[in-house]
């Protein structure tokens, strides 16, 4: 990493954040970085939620609380999850608000519908989303203008890690914290 703030790795449900993350993570010249997977945080914090929204917001909220520890300490955090809701948005900036020197850069990964859908029923994890559900999200999903914006099916998660670190040795600036928040959907 090439200065001290938070990455977001943020898009709809089976856009392929988890693979990239994963990735990034593993590479050892990212020694600052420290991905945090807020899904795998909420189950951990959580195991026997029916992913209502208070403790979605509690897995984000906790996730931020990390990510805000570890910026104080010289790391940087890469947090990946949704993030398409204003309220998860809004509790990063909000545990950002007194390290504003601190930037955010923000991932965003596309995917079609009809593609979610497919990787999703390949997928053999627990969940609350259907078929459904996923193409609605891949289809509403606020994408923001000040974002890296990757689309997922055009190179295999390898690359697309690379897209991201080569963008990152570019020092990009940080997103409007605030613009980017309020651009997020409401709840259902």
């Amino acid at each position: 990493m090439t200065a001290n703030g938070v990455l977001v790795l943020t898009g709809p449900p089976c856009a392929g954040k988890s693979s990239v993350g994963r990735l990034l993570a593993s590479d050892s010249s990212r020694s600052r970085g420290i991905y945090v997977e807020v899904d795998s945080l909420f189950s951990l914090l959580l195991p026997g939620s029916d992913r209502n929204r208070n403790d979605r917001m509690l897995a984000y909220d906790a996730a931020h609380v990390l990510a805000r520890m570890l910026i104080e300490r010289g790391q940087t955090p890469i947090l990946e999850c949704t993030y398409a809701r204003h309220e998860q948005r809004a509790s990063l900036v909000k545990a950002m608000a007194d390290i504003p020197a601190a930037p955010l850069w923000v991932v965003e990964f596309y995917v079609s519908p009809d593609d979610a859908v497919e990787r999703f029923r390949r997928r053999r994890q627990a969940t609350d989303l259907d078929d459904q559900l996923v193409r609605e999200r891949a289809e509403t999903f606020p994408y923001s203008a000040q974002a890296l914006r990757l689309e997922s099916a055009a190179a295999a998660p390898q690359d697309l890690a690379e897209q991201v670190t080569t963008w990152m040795r570019q020092q990009p600036g940080s997103i409007h914290r605030e613009l980017w928040a309020e651009a997020g959907n409401g709840w259902d």
